[in-house]
Order: C-alpha cells, then structure tokens, then sequence
C-alpha cells in the first residue's frame, strides 16, 4: 500500500480516541497512572499478536538504536500520564488544540533529527491545519494560563520527542515489533516506579470502562502500527505527522453527521475547509 493510504487509516482509526479518554478521564474514580497501565498494556498485547503473526518478534537491538529506545521508553512513558492528567483539568476542545502542537515540533524535528530536506511550505501548511483545527474546536476567547494546559503542551512535546525517536529506530525495525515496546515500556517503568497503581485497576472491570478502554487500545494500536508502515514506505515525517491533525476534523465532521451536535456549526465547517487548505500545501 501507498503511504497516504496508511494515513488514511490511521486518521479514521485514531478519530475516536480522544472522545473515549475523555470519558474515562471524566470519571472522579479514574487515575491517570492505571488508565496508562492499562492501555498500554492492552496495546502491547494485541501488538504481540500481530508481530508473532507477520514471522516473528523483533528482539534486537542494535548498539546505534539503544540511545533511541531509551529517549523513547522516558518520553512514550511521560506524555500518556501528562495528557490523562489534562483531561481532567480542562476541556476537550482546549486540550484537542494544545495537544495539536505535537505536529508543529515533529516537523522541526524531521528536519533536524530525521534529517528530511526543510520545505517552507509544509511548515506553513503545518500550521494552517492547527489553525484551522484552532478555528473549528475553540470555544473561549483565550486560553487560561494553568495546571492542565501545561500538562497538554507537555504532553504535546513529549509524544512529539517519543514520535521522533520511533521514525528513526522504524529505519531498520519491524513495525510491530517496536509496538510492542512502545506499549510495554511504559507498563515496566510503572509498574517499578508506583506499584500501588495495580490497586486502582478495579475501576476498569466495570464493562462500560472495559469496552471503552479496550476499543481504545485496540484503535490506537492499529492506527500505530499504520502511521509507523507510512514513514517505512515515504520516509515523510514532515508530511505524515500533520497530515495526522486532520483525524480531529474528521472526529467533528463524524459528530455532526451521526451525533447531530450542530452547535458552532459555521466554525467547524470554516476549520475544516482551513484544514483541507493545509493539506493540500503539505501534500
């Protein structure tokens, strides 16, 4: 397949992820440490699964890719707990749009770490798309400087310095083998650094939260593993990660087709249409 049919994947796949955190999140019971454990763990499951079934687990690792694994174990491990952190802090819409700053750094960091040739015009195009994402989600006048936005611009740069790491280890790895390291780092690193965590895991069997954190996990790994086979096919960070903001237009245009939310609706169609431009400027 063609690298943009992968983004095509992963953008519908990713679409609804964000709304189903925010549900978990929402709940005074929840933690954000057990709902990373949890995730992750799942997702590193069904990424076993898939590797063993394509030929086989990928365990080596070379002296060259070591430096990049362990930036990636810190940062895969910093950004989940920093984002569920936020989302029970401030509103969807005003994470949604801080978290899209992810994109800006994994261009910058396409140029200088992945070393893909600097085009001008994909940074503009970058920054259109937040912009129209900005134009569609927002609901305040500004934003409050507090807790949960440092929390989201945190979480941003850290899946960002996380993204940017995996590009480069994907250059001579099997994609789902790195998935599952992806998602059973953060597992080991937790369960070292606060065991307890294993007492709060009784929120999730509770089967809406079960259902909920299982589709989650199983749509955040899929949509994984295809944005990792879109950059071993195009070699396009700088292209691929923005191109992944527009999964937030797709999750308002699919609210407004099948949940019937209205509300804003001249914004939302303004964003999207802003957002399109953006694409056709990266591509």
């Amino acid at each position: 397949m063609t690298w943009q049919i992968y983004i095509i994947l992963g953008v519908v796949l990713f679409s609804t992820n964000s709304l189903l955190h925010r549900i978990l999140m929402k709940d005074d019971k929840s933690d954000p440490y057990a709902q990373t454990l949890v995730f992750y763990g799942l997702g590193g499951i069904i990424a076993l699964i898939i590797a063993i079934t394509r030929g086989g687990f990928q365990y080596q690792i070379s002296s060259d890719q070591l430096p990049y694994f362990i930036v990636m174990a810190i940062f895969c491990t910093l950004a989940p707990i920093l984002a569920f952190n936020s989302y029970k802090v401030i509103e969807a819409s005003e994470a949604t749009i801080l978290f899209s700053s992810q994109r800006l750094w994994m261009v910058f960091g396409s140029f200088l770490i992945l070393h893909e040739v600097f085009s001008l015009q994909k940074v503009i195009g970058t920054l259109v798309i937040l912009f129209g994402i900005a134009i569609a989600i927002c609901r305040k006048q500004k934003f409050v400087i507090n807790q949960g936005l440092i929390y989201a611009l945190l979480a941003a740069f850290s899946y960002a310095v996380a993204d940017i790491a995996s590009f480069f280890i994907l250059r001579d790895f099997d994609v789902p083998s790195l998935s599952v390291y992806i998602c059973f780092i953060p597992v080991v690193v937790l369960l070292l650094l606060k065991p307890n965590t294993l007492s709060k895991l009784s929120f999730y069997q509770k089967p809406k939260y079960a259902a909920a954190i299982s589709i989650v996990s199983l749509n955040d790994t899929l949509a994984s593993l295809a944005v990792y086979f879109a950059y071993q096919v195009g070699r396009n960070a700088a292209q691929i990660s923005p191109l992944m903001a527009t999964q937030i237009i797709l999750g308002v245009i699919l609210a407004i087709i099948i949940l019937k939310e209205h509300d804003h609706l001249i914004n939302k169609i303004a964003g999207a249409l802003v957002v399109v431009l953006g694409v056709l400027l990266i591509l």
